[in-house]
């Protein structure tokens, strides 16, 4: 057998292992585990994923986690960045003068980083950079997402793929290996009154993270209890 044919066995049996996992974890009964063996094979990867969360339910996490952002569905702008290329532009005098300006005003940057996704099927729905010269913005800059320009008149947390992960609360292993992309940066705009605010999120989001009885952000997220909790 040839090397590419050896890597394409080697990825057959990775998605087998990755599926195995994704069944145990789903706890279906014995007598249908040998079919839907069979059907999650023949899959993509984002269709495992949903048959490991309740879609309805997730979005509407995916909304209350990035209502504490300050999202509105209506008017928010998604930003989505290649993992790794976030924010590497050398930013001109102008913009340099700008972000000093937010730092002495709000305590930090507006701009931030609230997850990530490595499923690649996101790329389908974004819509185009403004500066389409890529010297002219971020190189890992590939899009954004924005109701008002949506096709479908979807707001962003009816889009983003069901894989979404908020920042610092770890990401599936096997949802990694099934994707074996880079990965997506989710980043947005937060409000001006709630740009000293973020830092606390961010730190209370890293305590969570790191509990060791870690989060499986393929469950309900129980965490966002939490926050709100410490946000009192």
């Amino acid at each position: 057998m040839n090397k590419d044919g050896n890597l394409d066995a080697e990825k057959k049996n990775e998605k087998a292992r990755n599926v195995e996992k994704i069944i145990a974890n789903t706890q279906l009964p014995k007598k249908y585990q040998a079919n839907i063996r069979h059907k999650l094979l023949q899959q993509n990867p984002n269709d495992l994923v949903s048959l490991q969360v309740d879609a309805s339910l997730r979005r509407i996490e995916f909304h209350k986690y990035l209502e504490l952002f300050g999202y509105k569905p209506e008017s928010t702008i998604i930003q989505v960045h290649i993992a790794g290329f976030f924010n590497k532009k050398q930013p001109n005098p102008k913009e340099t003068e700008r972000r000093m300006e937010y730092t002495k005003r709000y305590g930090g940057t507006t701009f931030l980083i609230v997850g990530r996704t490595h499923d690649p099927s996101i790329m389908d729905n974004l819509i185009p950079p403004k500066k389409q010269d890529p010297y002219q913005r971020s190189p890992g800059y590939v899009g954004y997402l924005w109701k008002k320009k949506d096709k479908q008149n979807r707001s962003p947390h009816e889009i983003l793929p069901l894989d979404f992960t908020p920042v610092h609360i770890t990401y599936p292993i096997e949802w990694k290996k099934l994707f074996a992309t880079k990965g997506f940066m989710i980043a947005l705009h937060v409000p001006s009154y709630l740009a000293k605010k973020k830092n606390e999120m961010m730190r209370i989001l890293y305590k969570i993270g790191k509990k060791r009885d870690a989060v499986d952000v393929r469950k309900e997220w129980s965490f966002l209890r939490d926050i709100e909790e410490y946000l009192k």
